[in-house]
């Protein structure tokens, strides 16, 4: 095709020409372009994020003595690399590095935030909700370790820490680390509510599978099947708990605290303020299981 027009053109002088074989070469270099935008590829120059490693059985993010450390990381890096694969990253790799204390990850595609996203430990419970209240901009601040309560604690005690924990931007230290039978006090996502939560009655790792499906206002939500004893203790839950508020609860915050209108015995939703690369990203941590360690992503 080009040629042709530019014999067409030899007449007429060499600079026309020269213009059309320009125009030629630049409607030809669109065209690539967009079949790669419409193909997917192209999302997202890549990244290379580095993160350190931390236990999640310790407040301070050390490991136990005795602690395969090594295995740990191991099986957190696969994990993560099969992460990043699922939700379309190319060419991802979780490299281990000095003596397991840290992970560099790198992909062909997608960016940073996608990566710091999926590398979240995914720690999922399912507590009743106790306590809320408004996010207080001033609030003196609570300790991390008075986060958490033995079950036996005082509702009113637990409201009163609720009332102090300041939410916001920044590390959440103890973000995957609470303990499932303990009473919580947690920020919601957006950092607007505080919630005093009673310990866990479902755990991530009943989860069977998760999915992301598109919702109302162009929101998306995820949607869960459980697996073992928790497809009959959910149902159970959720009849005699009807008009109680149930939050789920990831990394030791609130997506959502829904309150329970009817017994679920089938699929259930998680509905929150999601796009859908955020709703296909949790669904893929609910899918795979949580990360046995924790990933920090350096500045």
């Amino acid at each position: 095709m080009t040629s042709t027009v530019a014999r067409r053109w030899q007449t007429g002088g060499v600079n026309r020409s020269i213009r059309v074989l320009v125009l030629a070469l630049l409607v030809a270099v669109g065209l690539v372009a967009a079949c790669s935008r419409d193909s997917g590829e192209g999302a997202g120059e890549g990244a290379r994020v580095e993160f350190t490693v931390e236990s999640l059985q310790s407040s301070d993010g050390e490991f136990a003595p005795g602690t395969d450390r090594d295995k740990l990381v191991a099986d957190a890096a696969k994990l993560l690399a099969q992460r990043l694969s699922d939700n379309g990253l190319k060419d991802p790799k979780v490299s281990i590095e000095n003596g397991a204390s840290a992970v560099v990850v790198t992909t062909a595609s997608g960016t940073r935030a996608d990566v710091v996203a999926l590398a979240s430990a995914g720690v999922l419970a399912i507590r009743p909700v106790v306590f809320t209240t408004q996010a207080m901009p001033d609030a003196a601040g609570l300790d991390v370790e008075l986060r958490q309560a033995n079950a036996s604690t005082p509702p009113a005690e637990m409201a009163r820490r609720a009332q102090q924990l300041k939410c916001g931007g920044g590390v959440d230290e103890l973000a995957g680390r609470d303990d499932a039978a303990d009473l919580l006090v947690a920020c919601s996502q957006n950092g607007k509510s505080v919630y005093s939560l009673g310990p866990a009655v479902i755990s991530g790792a009943e989860i069977e599978k998760a999915t992301a499906t598109p919702g109302s206002n162009d929101n998306w939500n995820v949607t869960m099947t459980f697996r073992g004893e928790a497809k009959t203790k959910w149902p159970a839950y959720t009849a005699k708990n009807i008009g109680q508020a149930t939050a789920f609860v990831l990394d030791s915050r609130v997506l959502s605290a829904p309150v329970i209108q009817t017994a679920i015995a089938g699929p259930t939703e998680i509905s929150g303020d999601f796009g859908e690369a955020e709703a296909k990203h949790l669904a893929s941590m609910l899918s795979s299981g949580s990360l046995p360690v924790r990933f920090t992503p350096k500045d």
